[in-house]
Protein backbone atom coordinates (compact mmCIF):
# COMPACT_ATOMS: atom_id res chain seq x y z
CA UNK A 1 0.00 0.00 0.00
CA UNK A 2 1.78 3.10 -1.20
CA UNK A 3 1.65 6.41 0.58
CA UNK A 4 -0.78 8.70 -1.31
CA UNK A 5 1.03 11.48 -3.13
CA UNK A 6 0.36 15.15 -3.75
CA UNK A 7 1.58 16.99 -6.78
CA UNK A 8 0.29 20.05 -8.66
CA UNK A 9 -0.91 19.36 -12.19
CA UNK A 10 -3.08 20.91 -14.87
CA UNK A 11 -6.67 20.35 -15.83
CA UNK A 12 -10.02 21.80 -16.92
CA UNK A 13 -12.45 23.67 -14.72
CA UNK A 14 -15.49 21.70 -13.57
CA UNK A 15 -18.89 22.68 -12.21
CA UNK A 16 -20.46 21.79 -8.85
CA UNK A 17 -24.01 20.97 -7.79
CA UNK A 18 -25.57 21.08 -4.34
CA UNK A 19 -27.16 18.12 -2.57
CA UNK A 20 -27.78 19.69 0.83
CA UNK A 21 -26.63 22.09 3.47
CA UNK A 22 -23.82 20.01 4.95
CA UNK A 23 -23.14 17.43 2.23
CA UNK A 24 -22.69 18.11 -1.46
CA UNK A 25 -22.05 15.75 -4.34
CA UNK A 26 -19.75 17.31 -6.90
CA UNK A 27 -20.16 16.77 -10.64
CA UNK A 28 -17.03 15.53 -12.38
CA UNK A 29 -15.84 15.60 -15.98
CA UNK A 30 -16.58 12.61 -18.20
CA UNK A 31 -15.70 11.87 -21.84
CA UNK A 32 -18.32 13.36 -24.14
CA UNK A 33 -21.04 10.85 -25.12
CA UNK A 34 -20.76 11.80 -28.78
CA UNK A 35 -17.08 10.95 -28.73
CA UNK A 36 -17.86 7.59 -27.16
CA UNK A 37 -20.37 6.86 -29.93
CA UNK A 38 -17.75 7.65 -32.57
CA UNK A 39 -15.24 5.27 -30.98
CA UNK A 40 -17.78 2.41 -30.93
CA UNK A 41 -17.97 2.54 -34.72
CA UNK A 42 -19.82 -0.24 -36.54
CA UNK A 43 -20.79 -2.02 -33.32
CA UNK A 44 -22.88 0.95 -32.24
CA UNK A 45 -24.85 0.94 -35.51
CA UNK A 46 -25.28 -2.84 -35.54
CA UNK A 47 -26.46 -2.94 -31.92
CA UNK A 48 -28.96 -0.12 -32.49
CA UNK A 49 -30.36 -1.91 -35.54
CA UNK A 50 -30.62 -5.27 -33.76
CA UNK A 51 -32.43 -3.85 -30.73
CA UNK A 52 -34.77 -1.81 -32.96
CA UNK A 53 -35.76 -5.01 -34.77
CA UNK A 54 -36.49 -6.73 -31.45
CA UNK A 55 -38.57 -3.78 -30.23
CA UNK A 56 -40.63 -3.68 -33.43
CA UNK A 57 -41.32 -7.41 -33.22
CA UNK A 58 -42.39 -7.27 -29.56
CA UNK A 59 -44.78 -4.43 -30.27
CA UNK A 60 -46.30 -6.32 -33.20
CA UNK A 61 -46.87 -9.45 -31.10
CA UNK A 62 -48.55 -7.55 -28.28
CA UNK A 63 -50.69 -5.51 -30.68
CA UNK A 64 -51.91 -8.73 -32.25
CA UNK A 65 -53.53 -9.87 -28.99
CA UNK A 66 -54.47 -6.41 -27.74
CA UNK A 67 -52.09 -6.05 -24.74
CA UNK A 68 -49.77 -3.22 -23.82
CA UNK A 69 -46.14 -4.47 -23.71
CA UNK A 70 -45.32 -1.61 -21.30
CA UNK A 71 -47.66 -3.21 -18.74
CA UNK A 72 -45.74 -6.41 -17.99
CA UNK A 73 -48.14 -7.62 -15.28
CA UNK A 74 -51.06 -7.41 -17.70
CA UNK A 75 -49.11 -9.35 -20.34
CA UNK A 76 -48.10 -11.95 -17.75
CA UNK A 77 -51.73 -12.53 -16.69
CA UNK A 78 -53.02 -12.69 -20.26
CA UNK A 79 -50.36 -15.15 -21.47
CA UNK A 80 -49.82 -17.00 -18.16
CA UNK A 81 -46.15 -15.99 -18.15
CA UNK A 82 -43.73 -15.23 -15.36
CA UNK A 83 -43.87 -11.47 -14.81
CA UNK A 84 -40.07 -11.31 -14.65
CA UNK A 85 -39.98 -12.44 -18.29
CA UNK A 86 -42.54 -9.89 -19.48
CA UNK A 87 -40.79 -7.20 -17.40
CA UNK A 88 -37.55 -7.82 -19.31
CA UNK A 89 -39.23 -7.25 -22.67
CA UNK A 90 -40.91 -4.12 -21.29
CA UNK A 91 -37.50 -2.79 -20.25
CA UNK A 92 -36.19 -3.38 -23.78
CA UNK A 93 -38.91 -1.01 -25.00
CA UNK A 94 -38.50 1.54 -22.21
CA UNK A 95 -34.71 2.01 -22.33
CA UNK A 96 -33.80 4.71 -24.83
CA UNK A 97 -30.23 3.54 -25.39
CA UNK A 98 -29.76 0.17 -27.07
CA UNK A 99 -26.74 -0.46 -24.81
CA UNK A 100 -29.05 -0.22 -21.78
CA UNK A 101 -31.74 -2.36 -23.41
CA UNK A 102 -29.46 -5.17 -24.61
CA UNK A 103 -28.75 -6.74 -21.17
CA UNK A 104 -32.51 -7.20 -20.67
CA UNK A 105 -32.85 -9.67 -23.56
CA UNK A 106 -33.66 -13.10 -22.06
CA UNK A 107 -31.64 -16.21 -22.78
CA UNK A 108 -32.72 -18.94 -25.25
CA UNK A 109 -35.04 -20.75 -22.82
CA UNK A 110 -36.86 -17.56 -21.90
CA UNK A 111 -37.29 -16.62 -25.55
CA UNK A 112 -38.79 -20.06 -26.36
CA UNK A 113 -41.28 -19.74 -23.49
CA UNK A 114 -42.22 -16.21 -24.55
CA UNK A 115 -42.80 -17.14 -28.19
CA UNK A 116 -44.74 -20.29 -27.30
CA UNK A 117 -47.15 -18.25 -25.19
CA UNK A 118 -48.01 -16.03 -28.15
CA UNK A 119 -48.45 -19.07 -30.38
CA UNK A 120 -50.84 -20.57 -27.81
CA UNK A 121 -52.74 -17.25 -27.75
CA UNK A 122 -53.37 -17.61 -31.49
CA UNK A 123 -50.82 -15.17 -32.92
CA UNK A 124 -49.90 -16.00 -36.51
CA UNK A 125 -46.55 -17.65 -37.32
CA UNK A 126 -45.34 -14.64 -39.33
CA UNK A 127 -45.35 -12.36 -36.28
CA UNK A 128 -43.81 -15.02 -34.05
CA UNK A 129 -41.08 -15.63 -36.63
CA UNK A 130 -40.45 -11.86 -36.79
CA UNK A 131 -39.32 -11.83 -33.15
CA UNK A 132 -37.49 -15.14 -33.50
CA UNK A 133 -35.51 -13.77 -36.45
CA UNK A 134 -34.89 -10.44 -34.70
CA UNK A 135 -33.37 -12.24 -31.72
CA UNK A 136 -31.33 -14.45 -34.06
CA UNK A 137 -30.08 -11.26 -35.69
CA UNK A 138 -29.12 -9.85 -32.31
CA UNK A 139 -27.18 -13.03 -31.45
CA UNK A 140 -25.44 -12.88 -34.84
CA UNK A 141 -24.41 -9.29 -34.10
CA UNK A 142 -22.99 -10.35 -30.73
CA UNK A 143 -21.11 -13.26 -32.33
CA UNK A 144 -19.68 -11.03 -35.04
CA UNK A 145 -18.36 -8.40 -32.65
CA UNK A 146 -17.58 -10.30 -29.43
CA UNK A 147 -18.05 -14.05 -29.78
CA UNK A 148 -20.75 -14.79 -27.21
CA UNK A 149 -23.15 -13.12 -24.78
CA UNK A 150 -20.85 -13.66 -21.82
CA UNK A 151 -18.16 -11.52 -23.46
CA UNK A 152 -20.81 -9.06 -24.59
CA UNK A 153 -22.04 -8.58 -21.02
CA UNK A 154 -18.53 -7.65 -19.89
CA UNK A 155 -18.33 -5.09 -22.70
CA UNK A 156 -21.69 -3.59 -21.74
CA UNK A 157 -20.55 -3.35 -18.13
CA UNK A 158 -18.18 -0.60 -19.21
CA UNK A 159 -20.39 1.06 -21.81
CA UNK A 160 -23.86 1.32 -20.28
CA UNK A 161 -24.80 4.59 -18.64
CA UNK A 162 -24.36 4.27 -14.89
CA UNK A 163 -23.11 0.68 -15.07
CA UNK A 164 -19.89 1.61 -13.23
CA UNK A 165 -18.35 -1.78 -14.06
CA UNK A 166 -20.12 -3.21 -11.00
CA UNK A 167 -20.28 -6.78 -12.33
CA UNK A 168 -16.70 -6.68 -13.60
CA UNK A 169 -15.38 -5.20 -10.36
CA UNK A 170 -17.03 -7.87 -8.26
CA UNK A 171 -15.68 -10.64 -10.50
CA UNK A 172 -12.25 -9.01 -10.55
CA UNK A 173 -12.13 -8.87 -6.75
CA UNK A 174 -12.76 -12.59 -6.42
CA UNK A 175 -10.38 -13.48 -9.23
CA UNK A 176 -7.58 -11.22 -8.01
CA UNK A 177 -7.97 -12.44 -4.43
CA UNK A 178 -7.66 -16.02 -5.62
CA UNK A 179 -4.71 -15.33 -7.93
CA UNK A 180 -2.69 -13.31 -5.39
CA UNK A 181 -3.86 -15.21 -2.32
CA UNK A 182 -4.80 -12.09 -0.35
CA UNK A 183 -7.80 -9.84 0.20
CA UNK A 184 -8.92 -7.00 2.47
CA UNK A 185 -12.33 -6.10 3.81
CA UNK A 186 -11.57 -2.38 3.44
CA UNK A 187 -8.86 -0.11 2.08
CA UNK A 188 -9.05 3.24 3.89
CA UNK A 189 -7.09 6.42 3.33
CA UNK A 190 -7.35 9.71 5.19
CA UNK A 191 -5.29 12.76 4.27
CA UNK A 192 -5.35 15.79 6.55
CA UNK A 193 -4.21 19.08 5.03
CA UNK A 194 -3.37 21.39 7.90
CA UNK A 195 -1.74 24.84 8.14
CA UNK A 196 2.05 24.83 8.21
CA UNK A 197 3.41 26.46 11.36
CA UNK A 198 6.62 27.65 9.68
CA UNK A 199 5.32 29.08 6.36
CA UNK A 200 2.04 30.65 5.26
CA UNK A 201 2.77 29.58 1.66
CA UNK A 202 2.55 25.87 2.48
CA UNK A 203 0.44 23.34 4.36
CA UNK A 204 1.39 20.04 5.94
CA UNK A 205 -0.03 16.71 4.78
CA UNK A 206 -0.81 13.99 7.29
CA UNK A 207 -1.67 10.57 5.90
CA UNK A 208 -3.47 7.70 7.60
CA UNK A 209 -3.63 4.58 5.47
CA UNK A 210 -5.11 1.27 6.50
CA UNK A 211 -5.94 -2.26 5.45
CA UNK A 212 -8.78 -3.72 7.50
CA UNK A 213 -9.75 -7.39 7.58
CA UNK A 214 -6.62 -8.41 5.66
CA UNK A 215 -6.70 -12.15 5.04
CA UNK A 216 -4.28 -14.59 3.50
CA UNK A 217 -6.02 -17.15 1.29
CA UNK A 218 -2.89 -19.30 1.12
CA UNK A 219 0.51 -19.24 2.89
CA UNK A 220 2.42 -16.08 1.90
CA UNK A 221 5.89 -15.60 3.30
CA UNK A 222 6.09 -11.80 3.08
CA UNK A 223 3.51 -9.20 2.08
CA UNK A 224 4.54 -5.54 1.55
CA UNK A 225 1.81 -3.38 3.11
CA UNK A 226 3.28 0.13 3.33
CA UNK A 227 5.91 2.18 1.49
CA UNK A 228 7.29 5.64 2.16
CA UNK A 229 10.26 7.85 1.34
CA UNK A 230 12.63 8.24 4.27
CA UNK A 231 15.11 10.45 2.47
CA UNK A 232 14.75 12.85 -0.44
CA UNK A 233 17.04 14.92 -2.59
CA UNK A 234 14.65 17.88 -2.52
CA UNK A 235 13.89 20.64 -0.05
CA UNK A 236 10.86 18.74 1.20
CA UNK A 237 11.63 16.83 4.36
CA UNK A 238 10.97 13.08 4.30
CA UNK A 239 7.87 11.67 5.94
CA UNK A 240 7.95 11.16 9.69
CA UNK A 241 5.68 9.01 11.85
CA UNK A 242 2.68 10.84 13.27
CA UNK A 243 2.66 8.69 16.39
CA UNK A 244 5.18 6.60 18.25
CA UNK A 245 5.51 3.16 16.71
CA UNK A 246 7.94 0.42 17.62
CA UNK A 247 9.36 0.73 21.13
CA UNK A 248 12.86 0.12 19.83
CA UNK A 249 14.70 0.66 16.57
CA UNK A 250 13.91 2.95 13.60
CA UNK A 251 10.32 4.12 13.03
CA UNK A 252 8.00 1.85 11.05
CA UNK A 253 4.94 4.19 10.85
CA UNK A 254 2.68 1.40 12.16
CA UNK A 255 0.06 2.62 14.65
CA UNK A 256 -0.02 -0.34 16.99
CA UNK A 257 -2.80 1.13 19.10
CA UNK A 258 -5.28 0.40 16.32
CA UNK A 259 -3.54 -2.48 14.53
CA UNK A 260 -3.58 -6.23 15.07
CA UNK A 261 -1.77 -9.02 13.24
CA UNK A 262 -2.21 -12.40 15.00
CA UNK A 263 0.75 -14.77 14.89
CA UNK A 264 2.56 -12.56 12.37
CA UNK A 265 5.31 -9.99 12.59
CA UNK A 266 6.03 -6.65 10.98
CA UNK A 267 9.42 -6.06 9.40
CA UNK A 268 10.99 -2.98 7.86
CA UNK A 269 13.47 -2.78 5.00
CA UNK A 270 15.20 0.37 3.80
CA UNK A 271 16.92 0.76 0.42
CA UNK A 272 17.69 3.74 -1.83
CA UNK A 273 15.87 6.13 0.50
CA UNK A 274 12.67 4.06 0.43
CA UNK A 275 11.12 2.27 3.39
CA UNK A 276 9.04 -0.88 2.94
CA UNK A 277 6.99 -2.34 5.77
CA UNK A 278 6.02 -5.99 5.31
CA UNK A 279 3.78 -8.42 7.12
CA UNK A 280 5.40 -11.78 7.82
CA UNK A 281 3.75 -15.12 7.25
CA UNK A 282 0.74 -15.95 9.42
CA UNK A 283 -2.33 -18.18 9.54
CA UNK A 284 -4.65 -18.20 6.54
CA UNK A 285 -8.31 -17.23 6.75
CA UNK A 286 -10.06 -15.49 9.63
CA UNK A 287 -7.67 -16.76 12.30
CA UNK A 288 -4.85 -14.67 10.88
CA UNK A 289 -6.97 -11.66 9.89
CA UNK A 290 -5.04 -8.43 10.35
CA UNK A 291 -5.89 -4.73 10.72
CA UNK A 292 -3.01 -2.44 9.82
CA UNK A 293 -2.94 1.35 10.18
CA UNK A 294 -0.02 3.60 9.29
CA UNK A 295 0.25 7.34 9.92
CA UNK A 296 2.85 9.78 8.62
CA UNK A 297 3.38 13.52 8.21
CA UNK A 298 4.90 15.36 5.26
CA UNK A 299 5.67 18.90 6.31
CA UNK A 300 5.53 21.80 3.83
CA UNK A 301 4.40 19.39 1.10
CA UNK A 302 1.27 21.25 -0.07
CA UNK A 303 1.65 24.58 -1.86
CA UNK A 304 -1.36 26.80 -1.21
CA UNK A 305 -1.21 28.66 -4.56
CA UNK A 306 -0.37 27.72 -8.14
CA UNK A 307 3.23 28.22 -9.17
CA UNK A 308 4.46 29.34 -12.58
CA UNK A 309 7.39 27.25 -13.76
CA UNK A 310 10.40 28.44 -15.77
CA UNK A 311 8.88 26.91 -18.91
CA UNK A 312 5.87 29.21 -18.57
CA UNK A 313 3.48 26.42 -17.52
CA UNK A 314 1.17 26.92 -14.55
CA UNK A 315 1.01 24.06 -12.04
CA UNK A 316 -2.44 25.13 -10.99
CA UNK A 317 -4.02 21.91 -9.67
CA UNK A 318 -3.50 20.13 -6.38
CA UNK A 319 -3.55 16.40 -6.92
CA UNK A 320 -3.80 13.48 -4.50
CA UNK A 321 -3.11 9.95 -5.67
CA UNK A 322 -4.10 6.82 -3.75
CA UNK A 323 -2.72 3.60 -5.19
CA UNK A 324 -4.87 0.46 -4.93
CA UNK A 325 -2.72 -2.66 -5.06
CA UNK A 326 -4.56 -5.24 -2.92
CA UNK A 327 -7.99 -6.75 -3.74
CA UNK A 328 -10.45 -5.02 -1.38
CA UNK A 329 -14.18 -5.25 -0.84
CA UNK A 330 -14.51 -1.57 -0.02
CA UNK A 331 -12.59 1.66 -0.53
CA UNK A 332 -12.86 4.90 1.43
CA UNK A 333 -10.71 7.89 0.55
CA UNK A 334 -11.12 10.91 2.85
CA UNK A 335 -9.55 14.33 2.49
CA UNK A 336 -9.81 16.57 5.55
CA UNK A 337 -9.06 20.10 4.36
CA UNK A 338 -8.58 23.03 6.72
CA UNK A 339 -11.14 25.77 6.13
CA UNK A 340 -8.39 28.28 5.35
CA UNK A 341 -7.51 26.22 2.24
CA UNK A 342 -9.55 26.63 -0.93
CA UNK A 343 -10.43 23.14 -2.23
CA UNK A 344 -13.78 23.43 -4.01
CA UNK A 345 -12.86 25.07 -7.31
CA UNK A 346 -12.93 22.39 -10.05
CA UNK A 347 -13.01 19.52 -7.56
CA UNK A 348 -12.67 16.23 -9.43
CA UNK A 349 -12.21 12.54 -8.57
CA UNK A 350 -11.41 9.81 -11.11
CA UNK A 351 -10.04 6.28 -11.27
CA UNK A 352 -7.17 5.31 -13.58
CA UNK A 353 -5.72 1.89 -14.36
CA UNK A 354 -2.03 1.31 -13.73
CA UNK A 355 -1.32 -1.91 -15.61
CA UNK A 356 1.52 -0.23 -17.50
CA UNK A 357 3.14 1.18 -14.34
CA UNK A 358 2.62 4.11 -11.97
CA UNK A 359 -0.18 6.48 -12.91
CA UNK A 360 1.10 9.53 -14.81
CA UNK A 361 0.90 12.87 -13.03
CA UNK A 362 0.10 14.65 -16.30
CA UNK A 363 -3.66 14.68 -16.93
CA UNK A 364 -3.40 14.26 -20.71
CA UNK A 365 -0.94 11.36 -20.44
CA UNK A 366 -3.12 9.33 -18.10
CA UNK A 367 -6.48 10.04 -19.78
CA UNK A 368 -6.37 6.87 -21.97
CA UNK A 369 -6.23 4.80 -18.75
CA UNK A 370 -9.36 6.34 -17.22
CA UNK A 371 -11.70 3.67 -15.85
CA UNK A 372 -15.44 4.46 -16.37
CA UNK A 373 -16.46 4.40 -12.70
CA UNK A 374 -18.42 7.13 -10.95
CA UNK A 375 -16.07 8.50 -8.27
CA UNK A 376 -18.17 11.55 -7.47
CA UNK A 377 -16.90 13.07 -4.20
CA UNK A 378 -19.22 14.11 -1.40
CA UNK A 379 -18.34 17.19 0.65
CA UNK A 380 -19.32 17.48 4.31
CA UNK A 381 -18.91 21.05 5.51
CA UNK A 382 -19.80 20.43 9.15
CA UNK A 383 -17.54 18.23 11.30
CA UNK A 384 -18.09 20.01 14.57
CA UNK A 385 -21.48 18.60 15.50
CA UNK A 386 -22.42 15.63 17.70
CA UNK A 387 -22.95 13.39 14.64
CA UNK A 388 -19.32 13.52 13.50
CA UNK A 389 -18.59 9.91 14.45
CA UNK A 390 -21.64 8.71 12.53
CA UNK A 391 -20.66 10.79 9.50
CA UNK A 392 -17.12 9.37 9.49
CA UNK A 393 -18.17 5.79 10.19
CA UNK A 394 -16.99 3.01 7.87
CA UNK A 395 -18.98 -0.15 8.65
CA UNK A 396 -16.23 -2.53 7.56
CA UNK A 397 -13.52 -0.62 9.48
CA UNK A 398 -14.69 -0.14 13.12
CA UNK A 399 -11.32 1.30 14.20
CA UNK A 400 -11.39 4.02 11.55
CA UNK A 401 -13.23 6.71 13.51
CA UNK A 402 -11.10 6.44 16.69
CA UNK A 403 -8.00 6.32 14.48
CA UNK A 404 -9.00 9.62 12.82
CA UNK A 405 -9.80 11.24 16.16
CA UNK A 406 -6.41 10.09 17.44
CA UNK A 407 -4.67 11.55 14.39
CA UNK A 408 -6.27 14.97 14.89
CA UNK A 409 -5.33 14.85 18.57
CA UNK A 410 -1.70 14.05 17.70
CA UNK A 411 -1.65 17.03 15.33
CA UNK A 412 -3.20 19.33 17.93
CA UNK A 413 -5.99 20.14 15.46
CA UNK A 414 -9.77 20.33 15.87
CA UNK A 415 -11.80 18.43 13.23
CA UNK A 416 -14.44 21.18 13.45
CA UNK A 417 -11.97 23.44 11.61
CA UNK A 418 -11.98 21.11 8.59
CA UNK A 419 -14.27 20.06 5.76
CA UNK A 420 -14.37 16.47 4.55
CA UNK A 421 -14.19 15.30 0.93
CA UNK A 422 -15.10 11.60 0.73
CA UNK A 423 -14.97 9.11 -2.14
CA UNK A 424 -16.27 5.61 -1.37
CA UNK A 425 -17.00 2.56 -3.48
CA UNK A 426 -17.37 -1.19 -3.33
CA UNK A 427 -14.82 -3.46 -5.03
CA UNK A 428 -12.33 -0.83 -6.25
CA UNK A 429 -10.37 -2.00 -9.31
CA UNK A 430 -6.72 -2.94 -8.96
CA UNK A 431 -4.04 -2.18 -9.88
CA UNK A 432 -5.37 1.34 -10.16
CA UNK A 433 -5.13 4.81 -8.66
CA UNK A 434 -7.83 7.11 -7.36
CA UNK A 435 -6.98 10.74 -8.09
CA UNK A 436 -8.71 13.62 -6.30
CA UNK A 437 -7.75 17.13 -7.38
CA UNK A 438 -8.83 20.75 -7.35
CA UNK A 439 -7.72 24.06 -8.78
CA UNK A 440 -5.16 25.98 -6.74
CA UNK A 441 -5.85 29.71 -6.33
CA UNK A 442 -3.43 32.29 -7.64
Amino acid sequence: METPRHKPTRGARLSKRSLGSDAREVAVARPAPTRRVELLGAFRDDCDAAITAVRDAVRSLCTAIGVDPLKPQEVARRLKLNKNLTWKFARILIEQDALDAAPMLPGPEGVVIYLRAFETAGVGPDLVDQLRQAIAGFDAMVTRHFGDRGEFELVLDGLRAGANLEQSRRLAFRGSAGVFGIQAGARVTAQIISPCRTSSDFADLTMVVGLVGLRRLRPIATLPVFRSLVSTGSAIAPARPLMSGAAEGPPDFLVREFSSFPEAGVTRAEADGKLTISLDNGPIGRIGEADLFFASVLERSYRRESERKDDGRDDDFAQFITAITIPSEYLVSDLFVHRSIDCQDALDASMFGSLAGPTAHDAAAREPMRIPIDCTPVIHDELGGPDRAKLLEVASAPNYVPMIERAFSALGEDPADYRLIRVAMAYPPMPASLIVRWRLPG
